[in-house]
């Protein structure tokens, strides 16, 4: 559903569901994908919105929210613990969740575009918690990250541009995974949760040219 009725706004509200018979899954450890063994079923909504209130200056900001389950029980990535000999793991039962699928996602930013020769934006990326294992005893946190960036045409052929990422030098995952793995080589095996951090703040200036005719 669109609507227009709002002077200089257009909205967007989509409701969708999704059956998939299979689907690949990443592997932590290894960095390939491997197939899920149960179908599953997912669902969400999506709300879009695109404000220009001024020729030069446009509001956005996007809003989904979706669920994802199989439909059975999934063992095959179910969260371990550490019992029986105290050696080696031992997987639960597992549950329904698909592990690493996106709950709730926000997109919003305000953007600048040909004002006196300059042009810029300030954008906000937000990634709820997700669940790392079918039954949801490991999940991640939230992930937001607000970036910018300014430039300026100094001519048809020169424009200079300073791009600014992680404003708020936030200390979020990048990317998280549930699985066995070892802190050494020595080391007993334990499931625990793995990341990879985000980039910590930082500045990249640009000099560009532009090539082809005027």
């Amino acid at each position: 559903m669109r609507t227009v009725a709002v002077p200089h706004l257009q909205s967007t509200f989509s409701l969708w569901y999704l059956h998939s018979n299979s689907e690949l899954q990443q592997d932590g450890d290894t960095g390939g994908t491997v197939a899920s063994a149960s179908p599953s079923n997912r669902y969400g909504i999506e709300l879009a919105n695109y404000y220009t209130p001024l020729p030069h200056l446009a509001f956005d900001l996007d809003f989904a929210d979706s669920r994802a389950r199989f439909t059975q029980l999934d063992p095959d990535d179910a969260a371990y613990t550490n019992v029986g000999d105290g050696r080696y793991p031992v997987p639960g039962p597992g549950g329904k969740w698909v592990p690493e699928a996106v709950g709730t996602v926000i997109s919003s930013g305000i953007t600048v575009q040909s004002y006196k020769s300059f042009w810029g934006s300030l954008r906000l990326r937000y990634f709820g918690p997700r669940n790392l294992t079918s039954d949801a005893i490991y999940r991640s946190a939230s992930t937001a990250l607000l970036n910018a960036e300014v430039g300026y045409h100094i001519n048809q052929r020169w424009s200079v541009l300073a791009q600014l990422f992680n404003l708020l030098d936030r200390y979020d995952h990048d990317i998280d995974y549930a699985y066995i793995s070892r802190i050494t080589p020595t080391a007993a095996a334990a499931f625990t949760d793995v990341y990879h951090p985000v980039e910590p703040f930082q500045v990249r200036l640009v000099l560009r040219y532009t090539f082809g005719a005027k």
